[in-house]
């Protein structure tokens, strides 16, 4: 029985025929995607059905419900955290670094206030008395600090909105 006649070309042929550069041709055989015959040349078509079986198989090929399932998850999400920021458990970072410096700009400015409002409060006090009520002022100042409100941000939000 006579061999059956198998259609044989180069690369730049291949890749003219699959509208490729011959360079992409070299690349996918280096890979082992396509077939380099002994003789440096390919068989055409079982190249040409390699070439395809790669390009439609590959991780390339979008997943639509994968893609979806990705898409659903990150609206999930989004909606998650507006839902917070709604609560008031969630606050912008650029918020939160307002409120804070402002609380800490007042405390700043209250803490050097201090020397000047007790020296005269404090002149002719006992040790102790002058302890006390030097405790009692610097807690006075420390509990703006401690009593952390999430309508602290409203004011933040208000001027934002504008």
């Amino acid at each position: 029985m006579a061999k059956k006649a198998e259609l044989r070309g180069s690369g730049a042929e291949l890749a003219r025929l699959l509208n490729i550069t011959d360079r992409r041709v070299r690349q996918l055989t280096e890979e082992d995607v396509l077939t380099r015959q002994a003789e440096g040349d390919f068989i055409l078509p079982e190249a040409i059905a390699e070439y395809y079986s790669y390009k439609y198989q590959t991780d390339e090929t979008i997943d639509y419900m994968a893609e979806k399932a990705k898409h659903e998850k990150a609206k999930r999400e989004l909606a998650e955290l507006e839902l917070g920021k709604k609560r008031l458990e969630l606050h912008a970072a650029s918020d939160v670094e307002a409120v804070l410096s402002e609380m800490l700009t007042n405390f700043r400015a209250q803490i050097h206030g201090l020397p000047s409002k007790m020296a005269p409060i404090l002149f002719g006090k006992s040790m102790a008395d002058m302890e006390e009520l030097l405790n009692n002022e610097v807690e006075d100042r420390l509990s703006e600090i401690r009593d952390y409100t999430p309508t602290m941000f409203d004011k933040v939000d208000e001027e934002d909105e504008k």
